[in-house]
C-alpha cells in the first residue's frame, strides 16, 4: 500500500483574535510586495538610464517569468519533502530574504560597484548594465523563493473555510506593503534623509526595501508555527533532482480538471497584467514628461527618481484603491466552500448596514473574479488615448480593484482544492468545517469542537480523524495534512502565470521594436532625459502593450466562465 505522509505537532498561529492571527500569518507578503513595488517602479527607468533601449529592457523582464517558472514549482516540491524541525517553509523564506537583501544593495550601488573592479573607462558602462541586469535576475529568483513558501505556508496552516479569508488577507497585507512602498517613493527620501543610506532616491529605496522585508519575514515566521514533516508520501524523504523535475512533470500533465481551469484563467489574466505591473509607471511619469511638460523646460538632474516619483503618486492611489477593496469586497463575496461556516468575518460597524443589504445579493468568487477581468479589459483599452498625468492616474486607479481580486481569486479557489485533494473526498465533506484545538485543549492533549459562536484563542488544525482511534502513534499523525500538496499545486499555477509573462515580454519586445526602435542614449553627451521618448507625434510604446493586454483580459472572462461548470 502507498505509505501515507506522518507528521509532528500542529500548526499554530500566535495572537489572541482572528484578525490579529490572518495580520501574523501574512505580514512577510507585506515586505514582500514593498521589494516587488520598488523594482517595478524604479528598475525600467534605472535600466533605460544606464543605456539599454525599451526593446532590450523588455528582455531583460523575462528574468521575473523565468524564475517563477523554474523556482517556484522547483522550492515548492524541494519544500513539501522537507524535514526540518523549523518546518517546511519558514527556512526557505527566511534564507531568501536573505538573498534578497544582497541583491538589492548590488542593484543600488551596482556602478560604484563597478568603478572599484573595472579601471577601463570604455568597459565601465557595459559591465554596468550586465551587472545591474544580472541582480535582477538574481533579485527575481530570491523573491520567488520567498513569494512560494509564504503563499504556501497560507495554504498549511488554515482549514478550508479559511481559505479565501486567508486569501483575502494576503492581498490586504500586498496591498498595504505596495501602498507604503508608493507613499515613500512618490517622497524625495534624499531631501527627508540625507545621504546617511544613498544619494539617490534609487539607492536608498533598495535599503529601505530590503530592511522592510527582513522584518515582515521574521514577524511571521516568528508568529507561525508548522507541523514537522517525519515521512513524505509514497517516499524515502529523498529529494533527488531527476525526482522533482519528473514530479513536477507528472503533476503539471495530469491536472485534476478545476485546477486546471483556474490555471488556464490565470494565464490570460495574466497576459495582460504583466505590461500593466511593470510598465505603468514609467507609462505615467513618460505621459507626463511628453504631454504636459514643455520641450524647453528644465530637466531634473535626477530624472530616474522624478519619473519615479511622478509614477509613485499614481500607484499611490491604485494601492489605495486595492487595499480598500480587499477590505471590503470578501464581505459582498460568497465563500467557495459554505458547508458549516466556522467563522464569519465582520465588517466595520460604519459600513455594517450598507453590506448587509449588499450580501443578500452578494455575488460568488467565480463571477467577481469574471467582472475583474472585464473591468480591466475596459480601462486598459482606453490607455492609447491618455494625453494627461491625470487621465493616465485615473486609468490606473481604476485597476486597483481588478488587482484586489487577481491577488485573492485564484488562490482562494486552489486552496480549497489543494485542501480537498489532500483529505479526499470523504474526509472532505466530513472535515468541511475543520476542528480546531484551543491553547487549553492543545496543552491537555483533547480535540475540542468549536460552536460557529465561539471564537477560536488559538488557531490550530486538527488532522486527527474524530472517528479513528489508530491514526496516530506516538503523537505522530499518518494522515494528510490540508497543506501537504500547497508547494506543487501553487508552483503549477505560478507555471501558469509565468508563462503568459513570456507572451507579454514577447509583444512588448515586437511593440518597442517597431515603435521606438533607435537607442535612447547612445553616450554621456546627451541629455539625461532622452533615454525617454518625448515624440508627441508618435503613438506611446507602453501604451499599446496595455491595449494588447487588455484584449487578452477579454479571453480571461470567457475561460473564468467555464469554470463554473468544470466539476
Amino acid at each position: 500500500m502507498p505509505q501515507a505522509a506522518r507528521w509532528v505537532g500542529s500548526p499554530s498561529i500566535k495572537g489572541r483574535t482572528e484578525s490579529m492571527r490572518m495580520a501574523l500569518l501574512t505580514f512577510g507578503l507585506l515586505g514582500l510586495q514593498f521589494t516587488w513595488g520598488i523594482e517595478m517602479t524604479y528598475c525600467t527607468p534605472y535600466l533605460l538610464q544606464l543605456g539599454l533601449t525599451k526593446s532590450r529592457t523588455s528582455l531583460v523582464w523575462i528574468a521575473g517569468p523565468l524564475s517563477g517558472l523554474i523556482i517556484q514549482p522547483l522550492i515548492g516540491v524541494i519544500a513539501d519533502r522537507s524535514r526540518s524541525k523549523w518546518g517546511r517553509r519558514r527556512p526557505f523564506m527566511i534564507g531568501g530574504s536573505f538573498v534578497v537583501t544582497l541583491c538589492l544593495l548590488v542593484l543600488g550601488w551596482t556602478t560604484e560597484i563597478v568603478n572599484f573592479f573595472v579601471k577601463d573607462s570604455e568597459k565601465v558602462p557595459k559591465v554596468t548594465i550586465a551587472l545591474a541586469v544580472l541582480s535582477i535576475y538574481a533579485l527575481d529568483f530570491a523573491i520567488n523563493v520567498v513569494q512560494a513558501c509564504s503563499r504556501s505556508l497560507i495554504v498549511d496552516t488554515l482549514p478550508i473555510p479559511s481559505q479565501q479569508a486567508g486569501s483575502a488577507w494576503a492581498t490586504r497585507m500586498s496591498a498595504i506593503g505596495q501602498l507604503i512602498g508608493y507613499v515613500i517613493g512618490s517622497l524625495d527620501t534624499v531631501r527627508i534623509f540625507g545621504t546617511t543610506i544613498g544619494d539617490t532616491q534609487f539607492k536608498q529605496m533598495t535599503v529601505i526595501a530590503a530592511l522592510s522585508l527582513l522584518a515582515a519575514v521574521a514577524v511571521t515566521s516568528y508568529s507561525v508555527t508548522e507541523r514537522v514533516l517525519i515521512t513524505a508520501r509514497d517516499s524515502d524523504g529523498k529529494v533527488g533532482a531527476i525526482q522533482v523535475l519528473s514530479q513536477l512533470v507528472k503533476t503539471t500533465m495530469d491536472l485534476p480538471p478545476r485546477i486546471q481551469a483556474i490555471c488556464w484563467a490565470q494565464f490570460w489574466a495574466w497576459i495582460g497584467w504583466f505590461p500593466f505591473l511593470f510598465y505603468s509607471t514609467t507609462w505615467v511619469g513618460e505621459t507626463y514628461f511628453r504631454y504636459e511638460v514643455p520641450k524647453d523646460a528644465t530637466r531634473p538632474t535626477d530624472m530616474l527618481g522624478e519619473v519615479g516619483r511622478v509614477g509613485s503618486l499614481s500607484l499611490v492611489v491604485f494601492s489605495s484603491i486595492t487595499f480598500l477593496s480587499s477590505v471590503l469586497l470578501p464581505f459582498c463575496v460568497q465563500p467557495p466552500d459554505t458547508k458549516r461556516p466556522r467563522f464569519t468575518p465582520r465588517p466595520p460597524p460604519g459600513v455594517a448596514a450598507l453590506l448587509g443589504k449588499i450580501t443578500r445579493v452578494r455575488p460568488d468568487l467565480q463571477l467577481t473574479w469574471l467582472i475583474s477581468h472585464v473591468m480591466f479589459a475596459a480601462t486598459m483599452i482606453f490607455a492609447p488615448l491618455a494625453r494627461s498625468r491625470a487621465f493616465a492616474t485615473f486609468l490606473v486607479a481604476l485597476c486597483g480593484i481588478p488587482w484586489a481580486v487577481s491577488c485573492w481569486a485564484p488562490f482562494a479557489f486552489m486552496g480549497v482544492e489543494i485542501n480537498r485533494l489532500a483529505l479526499g473526498p470523504s474526509q472532505a465533506s466530513r472535515l468541511s468545517g475543520v476542528t480546531m484545538i484551543t491553547s487549553s485543549s492543545a496543552r491537555s492533549g483533547a480535540y475540542s469542537d468549536r460552536n460557529q459562536d465561539t471564537e477560536m484563542d488559538v488557531l490550530r488544525l486538527n488532522h486527527h480523524d474524530p472517528d479513528s482511534d489508530s491514526d496516530t502513534e506516538d503523537g505522530i499523525s499518518n494522515l494528510p495534512s490540508t497543506g501537504e500538496l500547497a508547494g506543487i499545486y501553487l508552483g503549477v499555477l505560478n507555471v501558469y502565470t509565468t508563462l503568459p509573462q513570456f507572451v507579454g515580454t514577447f509583444i512588448s519586445w515586437i511593440v518597442f521594436s517597431i515603435l521606438e526602435p533607435g537607442s535612447t542614449k547612445r553616450d554621456d553627451s546627451v541629455p539625461d532625459s532622452q533615454w525617454m521618448d518625448l515624440d508627441k507625434s508618435t503613438p506611446n510604446a507602453i501604451s499599446i502593450c496595455l491595449f494588447i493586454g487588455a484584449l487578452s483580459a477579454l479571453i480571461a472572462v470567457e475561460a473564468t466562465r467555464r469554470l463554473r461548470y468544470v466539476l
